[in-house]
């Protein structure tokens, strides 16, 4: 696969890969994330303008899905103490019927 190829199917995968993250779904974008993961550690250094503008906006994308996936990971953290505070409630709860 010569250079143009690789970075056409590393954009190609980069839209599939923000449409994966657009539906919520982590696991498809980290398989599609592997998957491109090296296409893009194979490009070389000496490029055309017009790759150059394509690989910045594979950067740009990488970039703005893994601040996308922090701000998810924050809020399933989130979520999960507020989960694990009313569990323990409830067994405070059960503790305290008990006596």
């Amino acid at each position: 696969m010569n250079q143009h190829e690789t970075i056409q199917n590393a954009w190609a995968l980069t839209g599939a890969i923000e449409e994966a993250v657009n539906q919520n779904d982590w696991a498809r974008a980290a398989e599609l994330d592997s998957a491109r993961a090296p296409l893009v550690m194979s490009l070389q250094a000496d490029q055309p303008a017009e790759a150059l503008a394509v690989i910045r906006q594979i950067q740009a994308s990488m970039d703005a899905v893994a601040a996308r996936a922090k701000d998810a990971q924050a809020a399933l953290s989130t979520m999960y103490r507020r989960s694990m505070d009313g569990a323990k409630a409830v067994s405070r709860y059960h503790q305290a019927a008990r006596f």
